[in-house]
């Protein structure tokens, strides 16, 4: 397991150059800085399921309690996110509005990760996908948090502000008994080359969902700016493609990491 720890940490440290972080200017307005933030919406509400049905399918009875317990931290977590879209916004978003072009990217992501809900896998697996969305969720939470904190926003906010960090660190020792199960476990080959994978297949999903919120961000930014900024340029965008998955063969990983395990 620690090869795959490894990985997970490096594909984290990948995620976190994503240039929509770079974006993340705090000289705006925070209703124009997080103008991305309502396109985040099939993830969120979809998130509770994947951390439900995972647990669900945990046949070892120890391995399902890490689970549940897991879930159930994260639970009121996707209110927090509809209280800030109305502070950001004015209002909620419509259906329509969730299932049009717009979102189809953060749409496609979502439905890559629960996808591997429902593949037939080893239970082991499970707990390393919970550390893979752990993982994406620290960096991303970091970065909404000091903007919000830059923009005197701590106080309206709590799903994109320091108020979700302070609760993540309430769940640290969960953290840590967590990661301490997943470093005592030894996969055989066969399982950690699909560890491996599954890894490889979340992150490419974010890269996805977030290659999406790039797409709208700055032309949403210029809608709401005053006259005067409208005319910055925005972001180029790329053809809307649905989500392939990512059909690498990591048999050389896999092969290359088993002195590290």
């Amino acid at each position: 397991m620690k090869a795959v720890l490894q990985h997970i940490a490096v594909c984290e440290e990948r995620f976190a150059s994503h240039p929509f972080f770079t974006d993340l200017k705090q000289d705006r307005p925070i209703e124009q800085v997080m103008a991305f933030a309502p396109r985040l919406t099939f993830w969120v509400m979809t998130f509770q399921d994947v951390l439900r049905l995972n647990a669900h399918f945990i046949q070892d009875a120890h391995l399902k309690m890490l689970a549940t317990r897991h879930h159930a931290e994260e639970g009121g977590h996707d209110q927090w996110f509809e209280d800030d879209i109305a502070q950001l916004t004015g209002g909620s978003l419509s259906i329509g509005a969730l299932y049009g072009k717009a979102h189809a990217k953060t749409r496609d992501a979502a439905y890559a990760i629960i996808s591997e809900v429902y593949r037939p896998v080893d239970d082991r697996l499970r707990i390393v996908l919970l550390w893979a969305l752990e993982s994406t969720s620290h960096v991303f939470f970091s970065r909404t948090a000091i903007v919000s904190a830059a923009q005197g926003a701590d106080e309206r906010l709590k799903y994109f502000s320091d108020h979700h960090m302070q609760a993540e660190a309430q769940h640290a020792m969960f953290e840590q008994e967590l990661a301490a199960e997943l470093e005592a476990m030894v996969l055989e080959p066969e399982v950690r080359r699909d560890a491996l994978a599954m890894v490889e297949r979340i992150y490419g999903a974010f890269d996805t969902m977030f290659d999406g919120l790039r797409i709208h961000l700055e032309h949403e930014r210029a809608d709401q700016a005053e006259p005067r900024q409208a005319t910055v340029a925005p972001v180029p965008s790329r053809v809307e493609e649905p989500f392939e998955v990512d059909e690498t063969d990591f048999s050389d990983v896999a092969l290359a990491v088993d002195r590290a395990a």
